[in-house]
């Protein structure tokens, strides 16, 4: 099978940790891969952080945010063929907005394991 799987991390200035945020950064990741997405949920973490995930047709992602630290992780899953390239693409897009002071990019090679 074909599993792709990778994870960032975000570093970025104070923003605005909202569901509805957060939700918007994902479907622009969504949209830019052309993903599928099953089902959404979203947990609020008090006294602040969400964990938002969706469940594709191609597998998953996963967003979790650390507002305190300007950090977010974002984690996909997928088991069409996509490129590290095309997913660091997709995070710079979604997180224009933010201005991001990084973006590390992380692809877990499962023919080495």
């Amino acid at each position: 099978p074909i599993i792709n799987h990778f994870v960032a991390l975000i570093k970025t200035e104070s923003f605005e940790n909202s569901a509805e945020k957060i939700e918007e950064i994902a479907q622009s990741i969504v949209g830019d891969l052309d993903l599928n997405i099953v089902k959404k949920l979203t947990h609020m973490f008090s006294p602040q952080g969400i964990t938002l995930v969706y469940i594709l047709s191609e597998s998953h992602l996963n967003i979790h945010t650390w507002p305190e630290f300007g950090l977010v992780h974002v984690d996909l899953v997928t088991c069409s063929p996509r490129v590290e390239k095309e997913f660091e693409s997709s995070l710079k897009s979604a997180f224009v907005d933010y201005n991001p002071a990084s973006i590390e990019v992380k692809s877990v090679d499962f023919d080495k394991l």
